[in-house]
């Protein structure tokens, strides 16, 4: 899973971690519309909590490694640099709710499909937890 991580960060051209470079607590989940919301968390200490059912996040991944948190604080830093912003999609139906994600005093969400980068950094974290989705 490590490898798989920082692969993507190697081809989103995000820099490698670096040991300066500090884990940042990221928030990631699905508010609004008539789905129940959720959110997962990852700490800097690696610790995954979520507030779904516990079915939906493989419980052998509370706790992620530090090179895997540190790649996707890393990941989401480059992606929030670069310029993912929030963004309503047109001819999105209202009932579907929004995807955000919230690290380093930033949150960005989207509705809709109409982002691909925020997509691509949004499953990454969702790979890097197992979170089943239904």
């Amino acid at each position: 899973m490590v490898a798989v991580t920082i692969a993507v960060v190697a081809a989103s051209g995000a820099p490698a971690a670096s040991a300066q470079a500090k884990p940042t607590r990221i928030e990631f989940g699905v508010g609004g519309g008539n789905m129940v919301p959720f959110q997962v968390t990852i700490e800097p200490t690696g610790r995954v909590r979520s507030t779904i059912a516990a079915r939906f996040i493989r419980p052998e991944r509370h706790r992620l490694p530090q090179a895997t948190v540190a790649s996707l604080s890393a990941l989401v830093r480059h992606a929030f640099a670069s310029g993912v912003r929030s963004r309503q999609c047109g001819a999105t139906n209202p009932d579907v709710g929004s995807d955000f994600i919230r690290a380093a005093g930033h949150t960005v969400t989207v509705h809709g499909s109409c982002e691909p980068r925020f997509t691509k950094l949004w499953d990454a974290l969702a790979r890097a937890v197992r979170l089943k989705t239904l």
